[in-house]
């Protein structure tokens, strides 16, 4: 074999690897997993700036995981300060109004606060008295769930956009 031939072979062998090493075809990346309910992501999806719905779904599972990590802390504590269902709800309110600086995600998501609601009322009740320690426990995995809905939503619409 001639020694141009045997350089051309060689210099197309190396260009082969090198193109294989090139990432030339599209990646396509699936969607999140869905958690299960609540289902939060339809809520959120009425917004006409899906970035904006996705950073407010994003800080609302925020306040869901820290409100569950807040009940946690305070339920290993020897003498618990929320001891009621009323206290929990009371928790909610303050920590969403600091949040938001007196705002509400219902208000600018009709859908959030209903679906909400028929979730808490469907896990928890609406009991607002006093809370065992299994009570509390289903508080807390309520605020996780929420929590991951939330993370759900928030991830669909930035992969949607």
């Amino acid at each position: 074999m001639k020694p141009n031939v045997c350089f051309l072979l060689m210099g197309l062998m190396l260009a082969a690897a090198g193109l294989t090493r090139l990432d030339l075809l599209p990646t396509i990346t699936p969607p999140p997993e869905n958690p299960g309910g609540p289902e939060l992501l339809a809520a959120f999806r009425e917004s006409d700036d899906a970035a904006e719905a996705s950073e407010d779904a994003r800080r609302f599972a925020q306040l869901c995981a820290a409100l569950a990590a807040a009940i946690e802390y305070d339920a290993a504590r020897t003498q618990p300060q929320l001891r009621s269902g009323v206290q929990l709800e009371n928790l909610r309110v303050i920590a969403r109004d600091t949040q938001l600086s007196g705002g509400s995600y219902a208000a600018k998501y009709p859908r959030l606060g209903g679906e909400i609601k028929a979730y808490l009322d469907r896990e928890l009740g609406v009991d607002g008295g006093a809370l065992s320690d299994d009570r509390r426990r289903r508080w807390i995995a309520a605020y996780r769930q929420l929590a991951r809905s939330a993370h759900y939503a928030a991830d669909y619409l930035s992969w949607k956009s």
